[in-house]
């Protein structure tokens, strides 16, 4: 798993040069996260999701946000929780975090990272979330 997850982090490490990953390749985080322009009540965001044990063929589920995260209204976005612990885990980095119960709609991954869902895929799923185009 290490070998893929590894190829997968170092192409989302294109777009996001400051991305971190945890030792193991558990987790992956993107320090400043590019919101929707307008909705939020910020510009960016820190954006933290684990990568499950038997990923690929198990996709990542949830993901984490800075915990003072807001709708440009002061509401609190759908499917939002401000705490650190999500139904699938605790945040793996300390911090104030927030989370989003969402969950990609399919998950069909490939021998190939090119061939089926993978880690880009996965964020462009979050990014969908994030501007209120995908249900959680």
């Amino acid at each position: 798993m290490h070998e893929r997850v590894f190829a997968e982090v170092e192409l989302l490490r294109k777009k996001y040069p400051a991305l971190e990953h945890g030792e193991q390749f558990n987790w992956v985080l993107i320090p400043m996260y590019p919101l929707p322009p307008g909705r939020f009540n910020k510009n960016e965001t820190r954006l933290l999701f684990a990568i499950p044990i038997g990923y690929p063929n198990t996709g990542p589920d949830n993901f984490f946000v800075d915990v003072n995260l807001r709708l440009k209204d002061g509401g609190t976005p759908p499917a939002f929780n401000p705490n650190a612990n999500s139904s699938t885990g605790s945040a793996a980095v300390p911090g104030d975090w927030g989370w989003f119960s969402w969950h990609p709609q399919s998950w069909r991954p490939a021998a190939s990272i090119e061939g089926g869902d993978n880690l880009q895929t996965f964020l462009t799923g979050v990014s969908l979330c994030l501007r209120g185009e995908e249900s959680a």
